[in-house]
């Protein structure tokens, strides 16, 4: 795994498929749960109901999520001046302050429980009745290339879409589709996401204004690189494939594809590169088997998952190997997900299986072969 480039081809290397061993984890007991803010609860709102109005923003060396989640109508009431505070959003988190004006009817209060969750900050807009509207605002480290910026967003924006029930998406969907904001002194735009459980775009006021108003780009950003990036000559992915997965058509963002066959069961493996978070990671790979995102049961799921990782072998590069599952049944949806650092700007080869329970039993030890066999040449 070393030496990455930014272009690689696969290298493909057929071997017989073994038998597996699966050793089952403990089902996770989740800790007490947590208060959570007005109408923020996703499973109180309906899903038809349900929508997220949220923005992902570059800022210096950290990314900050402003997100809601509330019902359609409630969120109407915030949307014309959501794009003005995602606009001059600036936050000075020595001081505990942030560094612009708000619209009329909208406050700021700095979290007092210490970051849980990553969650800092929250801003609250009064609806004239009943609670208001809540917006957290969530810090979290950012690629410190910029080539790596688009697929950041993109497995961030897939987040969220998972916590609507909906598929995810691409780069080229999110390019055409979702608003970007040109900010002021920053050489990347933060990104407007606004959809509902039914999956449609929930806003008229602060997408047509983030197309069309000052300060916004009509022109998508680049394209992104999900390689490494290093100035070496190219490498070659190379791999031994098993047997029994069958290669697949080409994907934005993945390394490659693979569907397992022979199998009455549908199974999946997907190789990609990201930045290394494991506990923020493994939050949004268990709201994806769990199809819920209720930080007090997700956080001490993921924190679990990732103290009992496995250590695995990557080549001559130490990786872990994580179990997300939605519980013990045979047909429990299940990631297994191994990481194995590339060395080079803390990004991550993943390669994740997407299956049942017991298809990743049966193909445990494939993975784990396949892993092992990666390298670059």
């Amino acid at each position: 795994m070393v030496g990455c480039s930014p272009r690689y081809e696969a290298r493909v290397y057929d071997a017989p498929k073994t038998e597996t061993e699966f050793v089952r984890e403990p089902p996770a007991v989740a800790t007490s749960p947590r208060q959570a803010p007005p109408m923020m609860g996703a499973s109180t709102i309906p899903l038809s109901e349900r929508r997220i109005l949220g923005a992902v923003i570059p800022f210096k060396d950290v990314a900050y999520f402003l997100k809601a989640t509330d019902k359609t109508e409630r969120l109407a009431l915030a949307e014309s001046d959501f794009r003005t505070v995602v606009e001059r959003f600036a936050i000075d988190t020595e001081k505990r302050e942030m560094n612009f004006q708000l619209p009329e009817n909208w406050t700021f209060k700095w979290r007092d429980d210490g970051g849980q969750f990553n969650v800092i900050a929250e801003f609250n807009v009064k609806t004239g009745s009943g609670e208001p509207i809540k917006f957290t605002v969530t810090e979290l480290s950012k690629p410190t290339d910029v080539a790596a910026w688009d697929s950041y967003l993109l497995v961030n924006i897939n987040r969220w879409r998972g916590q609507l029930q909906l598929p995810e998406t691409d780069l080229v969907a999110i390019q055409n589709e979702l608003p970007s904001i040109k900010r002021e002194g920053f050489a990347l735009p933060a990104t407007i996401f606004d959809a509902t459980g039914a999956g449609i775009a929930a806003s008229t006021g602060a997408s047509n204004a983030a197309s069309s108003g000052a300060g916004t780009t009509a022109s998508p950003p680049p394209p992104a690189s999900t390689s490494p990036p290093t100035p070496d000559s190219p490498l070659k992915l190379a791999y031994e494939k098993p047997d029994s997965w069958e290669i697949q058509a080409a994907k934005p963002f993945r390394l490659a594809t693979f569907k397992i066959a022979n199998s009455e069961r549908p199974g999946e493996v997907v190789v990609s590169l990201a930045k290394d978070s494991p506990v923020p990671n493994a939050e949004m790979w268990f709201e994806q088997v769990l199809q819920r995102d209720d930080k007090a049961i997700i956080r001490p799921l993921a924190t679990k998952s990732v103290n009992e990782a496995e250590e695995i072998q990557a080549g001559n590069r130490p990786g872990k190997l994580y179990s997300i599952r939605s519980g013990d049944e045979a047909t429990a949806a299940v990631l297994l997900v191994a990481a194995i650092p590339t060395g080079e700007n803390e990004l991550c080869l993943f390669v994740k299986l997407k299956s049942d329970l017991r298809t990743s039993e049966e193909q445990k030890s494939n993975l784990l072969s396949f892993v092992n066999s990666l390298r670059w040449e």
